[in-house]
């Protein structure tokens, strides 16, 4: 088997260290993220991140990001992680069923400024055993950060956060703000739908986001002012038809 007329080498570190340049490669291509963009564009004609489930529970995430996010927890092996947005609360599944593959016990925390009837009904086993805790906050409010301190405890290992709420540059930094200080050391972040930042000029003309106001731009500012995070190389670029590019960060080791 070849690619791109390169011999896929069979020893495991030869093959890690030549897959390490594929995706170097194919982080820096603007010519296959252009074509990206445009794949992104036209398969939300038909909703194509409203299609999947998770565990039986609608997910609304990319598949390529599902993939990334289960390298992530498989890497950092988190005993908690947080989301902000529940939506259907598929997402809150995935995490919860990437902590159990890890064998590690973990619980996942879920805040919504609203979690509707039929997301509860569809975390109702999980919920029932304490493994999703779910609460109605705003996620860039004080209240956020009660119920983060409350979660977190005394916890020492990293943890997974993703930011998945309100899209707005003010709305995402007050969330970093909230939540990235309780963090320990080498915790991941992740910040979806910095793709709006690509995306065509007025392409959200009824939402309060878009090019230059967005959670890309938002995380650009707060890297400016916290120099304990950076972007994580290792997997900000990852995924073709994902929306988390370059909206990945970790908290470094002092």
């Amino acid at each position: 088997m070849t690619i791109a007329n390169e011999e896929v080498p069979q020893n495991n570190k030869n093959f890690g260290n030549t897959r390490d340049n594929w995706r170097k490669e194919m982080a820096a291509s603007n010519t296959l993220r252009d074509k990206a963009i445009e794949l992104t564009v036209l398969s939300n004609e038909f909703n194509y991140g409203y299609q999947w489930e998770w565990c039986g529970v609608p997910i609304i995430r990319h598949p390529d990001d599902i993939v990334l996010q289960q390298e992530i927890v498989w890497s950092l092996k988190p005993s908690h992680i947080i989301e902000t947005g529940v939506a259907r609360g598929g997402s809150l599944v995935l995490s919860h069923s990437l902590i159990g593959m890890t064998g590690i016990p973990g619980k996942v925390l879920g805040l919504d400024i609203k979690i509707l009837p039929h997301t509860i009904e569809n975390l109702k086993p999980w919920l029932e055993d304490k493994g999703i805790q779910i609460f109605e906050c705003d996620s860039a409010k004080d209240i956020a950060k009660q119920h983060v301190s409350s979660f977190l405890h005394d916890n020492q290992r990293p943890v997974l956060v993703v930011l998945d709420s309100n899209h707005t540059e003010s709305h995402v930094l007050n969330e970093l703000n909230c939540i990235a200080p309780f963090l320990p050391e080498e915790s991941v972040i992740i910040i979806a739908d910095t793709i709006i930042e690509e995306m065509p000029e007025d392409y959200y003309p009824d939402r309060p986001w878009g090019i230059g106001n967005n959670p890309l731009t938002a995380l650009n500012k707060f890297l400016q002012s916290n120099h304990n995070y950076k972007r994580d190389d290792r997997w900000s670029r990852r995924s073709l038809m994902g929306e988390f590019r370059d909206g990945i960060i970790y908290k470094l080791p002092t």
